[in-house]
């Protein structure tokens, strides 16, 4: 026998270990009611996904639903925030969220009310997070708080059951701040936290737990302290990560925020994330922003349900992207995808070479960074939308 085959063969035991430790465990949702439909639909998802499995048996663990693409900022490295027209500017329809929750509420563990507009800004959040809650579902919304608020609606969003507000702020003063948070006032930011933070106080609430999500940039990296010390004296968490910018990487060495691992894996968006957008259109992933990118599209009008959720996240373009990970082809309908040039997929077509090189999952090495995988989603802009940016057409309005 060789080194390497005997390498492996005195490996495959611990791995086979660990691998069943984490197949088995739940995921953590935070308040998630655990089920017999929830666990064995996440025991299918993993498999499949496992398998390499084009067609699948399971839904979604997760939800990421857009409930309105509106947003009152302009962030310089945000499609909506920069003026990009991405699809109609427009709330979900209700009748369109409460069909997916019909269909996957029993087998979600979460929904996160959060993509490329402003949640808070949408007539029905609140009705949203209810229903979700009251599923036993985990609820999440990140919101740049930088909108009228008081304390009534304080009092309605604690109410909701929402589970997790995040709140970005990238400052702990209004000159380093609005540098990103562009429009925004952070006096009424730390308000509408003070109101949440009250609310929860007068109802003997425990959620939803705040978090003060700082976004480091070169402008901000002298307030993080300041930052940390204001997020404890209102009762937040205080999530620090490296801001994403439009061009080369500012923090190549992590000095300022930890650095967040990036490990090649089969893109979990594809089996275990699904998002909607408020015009019925399903993305591959929260990273897409233009319907051109859409792998498919569900109904928003009441008197046409059209396909169900599964039937779109079964359709041949989920299935073709799927089958990336397998063998990445060269085919017309595999390169018209977004999923095709991903890093995501890049990254995990090097890796299994070099696993099929005989090399070690653990001496592998990064070669596409996360700035670097949002440039690549940045810079990427279907035809349809460079005509739109040049004034040469438009996103009808949704339904």
């Amino acid at each position: 026998m060789s080194a390497l085959r005997l390498r492996r063969a005195l490996e495959y035991p611990i791995f086979l270990a660990k691998f069943a430790r984490v197949f088995l465990t739940p995921p953590e949702f935070e308040g998630a009611t655990l089920t017999s439909k929830r666990l064995w639909n996440l025991y299918k998802l993993r498999w499949a996904i496992n398998r390499g499995a084009s067609v699948l048996p399971s839904y979604p663990a997760k939800l990421t639903v857009e409930p309105t693409s509106v947003c009152n900022l302009q962030c310089p490295a945000c499609f909506t925030g920069a003026g990009e027209v991405g699809r109609a500017r427009s709330p979900i329809s209700l009748d369109l969220y409460r069909r997916l929750l019909a269909e996957m509420g029993d087998y979600l563990f979460q929904v996160e009310f959060y993509n490329w507009g402003e949640p808070l800004l949408a007539k029905h959040i609140y009705t949203m997070v209810e229903e979700a809650s009251g599923r036993g579902l985990s609820t999440v919304i990140s919101s740049n708080f930088s909108l009228p608020f008081d304390a009534e609606r304080a009092e309605r969003l604690v109410r909701s059951g929402l589970a997790v507000l995040g709140v970005s702020i990238d400052g702990a003063r209004q000159e380093s701040y609005e540098q990103y948070r562009v429009g925004g006032d952070l006096e009424t930011v730390l308000r509408n936290c003070r109101l949440v933070r009250d609310a929860k106080s007068r109802l003997g609430s425990s959620t939803p737990r705040l978090v003060w999500e700082f976004h480091t940039f070169p402008h901000n990296t002298g307030d993080i302290e300041a930052a940390r010390g204001m997020a404890a004296d209102l009762g937040m968490d205080f999530a620090l990560s490296k801001g994403w910018v439009i061009g080369p990487e500012w923090d190549p060495d992590d000095r300022w925020a930890p650095r967040e691992p990036v490990m090649p894996f089969p893109c979990s968006w594809l089996w275990h994330t699904a998002t909607v957008n408020n015009d019925g259109g399903v993305a591959p992933c929260c990273g897409t922003f233009y319907a051109e990118d859409d792998l498919g599209r569900m109904s928003t009008a009441a008197d046409d349900p059209g396909p169900t959720f599964m039937e779109v996240w079964n359709n041949p373009r989920f299935q073709t992207a799927r089958g990336l990970f397998r063998a990445r082809g060269d085919s017309p309908a595999e390169r018209e995808l977004i999923c095709h040039e991903c890093p995501v997929t890049i990254e995990w077509e090097r890796y299994r070479a070099h696993l099929a090189l005989g090399g070690a999952r653990e001496a592998y090495e990064i070669t596409i960074g996360r700035n670097a995988r949002y440039n690549y989603f940045w810079n990427r802009r279907p035809a349809a939308a460079t005509a739109r940016r040049r004034g040469r057409g438009r996103v009808p309005a949704a339904s």
